[in-house]
């Protein structure tokens, strides 16, 4: 996959990253509440070797934290430039790996680099720190339909929809925070609910390469913009399309989770097969 156009200057990413960790990270925003629970669901299936090598690198936080730093950084001025690394653009029926080729600025060619990056021991800590906090970002990131998305209307961006009575667009319904269930229950409450994936779900996930899981992302758009939709005013989306919703995006976000587990374990040098789900529910 070609380079990604826009250097990352470690040096300033890392001002970046001690003035983030700094600030408290929104807990009722859009998307945090679905990173959270895809990185502790994550965290059931890491090795016991890559648990020990994780640990200077999330510098205190926990998994689900440190995935959600990179929304954090490109919300200031001088990493807007990081905006694209989040999402692919590609049409219903494109090629996801032609329209990959096409622009690299894109999320499977980030996750690529910053992948390379992580498994790059002669870095340091601090360099590697970074690049986690990116990989754990963008595995989640390409698991969210709209983030395979049309360009014609940004991922969802410009469909405004109705969900309550509150308008939002449907790219932010599908980031999962209109999505959570009634209650007060934290993210990694959720994450424990989710009902565990056979050992042998979790191997075909798992072998799976990234390219998969944007395909996989693109193939539901069917489902993703199955609601009828006014020329005029916003969708007001029944309850039957809200619960199917719902239902996918738990099934994405365990995915991600238990792919993003794969993708630390194999690149920390963990035995292979190791990372059965061991953490009591």
């Amino acid at each position: 996959m070609p380079a990604m156009r826009a250097p990352v200057h470690h040096l300033a990413l890392a001002a970046a990253l001690s003035a983030a960790l700094a600030v408290p990270l929104p807990v009722a925003a859009f998307g945090p509440s679905g990173h959270r629970l895809a990185g502790h669901a994550a965290e059931r299936y890491l090795c016991a070797e890559t648990r020990v090598a994780l640990e200077p690198l999330l510098a205190g936080q926990t998994l689900a934290e440190a995935g959600l730093w990179p929304d954090t950084l490109r919300r200031l001025p001088e990493w807007e430039h990081t905006k694209p690394w989040h999402y692919l653009n590609v049409s219903d029926h494109g090629s996801v790996a032609r329209a990959a080729r096409q622009n690299p600025d894109n999320v499977l060619a980030a996750l690529a680099r910053f992948e390379k990056e992580l498994g790059d021991t002669s870095l340091g800590n601090q360099p590697r720190s970074l690049a986690l906090r990116f990989v754990a970002h963008f595995v989640v990131d390409i698991h969210q339909p709209l983030h395979v998305g049309r360009e014609s209307d940004r991922g969802g961006n410009l469909i405004p929809v109705l969900v309550a009575g509150r308008e939002t667009s449907l790219h932010a319904l599908w980031d999962g925070e209109l999505l959570r269930p009634p209650g007060n229950l934290s993210a990694r409450e959720r994450a424990r609910l989710l009902p565990l994936p056979a050992a042998t779900d979790v191997r075909r996930w798992q072998r799976a390469s990234p390219l998969d899981w944007a395909r996989e992302s693109q193939a539901l758009r069917s489902q993703v913009y199955g609601f009828t939709r006014p020329q005029d005013r916003p969708a007001v989306l029944p309850s039957t399309y809200l619960d199917r919703a719902r239902r996918v995006a738990d099934q994405r976000l365990l995915m991600a989770g238990v792919r993003l587990a794969g993708r630390l374990n194999s690149i920390l040098g963990a035995p292979a097969g190791c990372g059965g789900e061991v953490a009591t529910r």
